[in-house]
């Protein structure tokens, strides 16, 4: 649940990112933005990390705390 929360959190507001309509003809505006794409996909990338570092950290608890139950 709270990972589809954080999913939509992140997704919704990429919708409102959108192109502003450009002037009929080939006008020097006619770009369109790339920064809510980029951004969504350094901010998976920072959750991405930050997860694989939680998981390591817990592992290696777990087998330190595993390794001391031994003595």
């Amino acid at each position: 649940m709270k990972t589809i929360l954080t999913v939509l959190l992140l997704a919704l507001p990429t919708l409102y990112v959108m192109a502003h309509p450009s002037s009929p003809g080939f006008g020097s505006d006619a770009g369109a933005p790339i920064d809510g794409g980029i951004s969504l996909l350094v901010a998976a990338g920072i959750g991405y990390g930050a997860k694989k570092a939680r998981d390591a950290r817990k592992h290696k608890k777990a087998l330190t705390e595993e390794n001391t139950g031994d003595l």
